[in-house]
């Protein structure tokens, strides 16, 4: 069985596909952290997004970052976090 899916983004326009008679009603700005990799941010604001009850998810951008392991310690490791404005009709 396949996965429920929400289209996504990284322009600031609708995905294409999304029938122009569609009407933003509402939308929320979201924002999930601290991902091994770009996809599992991805899909966890894809998660978020239909577990509200929104329709698409719009100028998605993604960030890596190097967090440390450990206070007073040089060794980082690279986390992703992925922000996106959640639209609904």
């Amino acid at each position: 069985m396949s996965e429920p899916c929400i289209p996504m983004s990284t322009m600031d326009t609708l995905p294409q596909g999304i029938p122009p008679e569609h009407v933003i009603s509402r939308s929320g700005v979201l924002a999930s952290r601290h991902h091994p990799t770009p996809g599992e941010a991805r899909d966890a604001l894809a998660q978020w997004a239909l577990r509200c009850n929104y329709n698409a998810v719009v100028g998605v951008r993604f960030i890596a970052t190097a967090e440390r392991l450990l206070p007073g310690e040089e060794t980082t490791e690279v986390k992703w976090a992925a922000y996106g404005t959640a639209i609904g009709w």
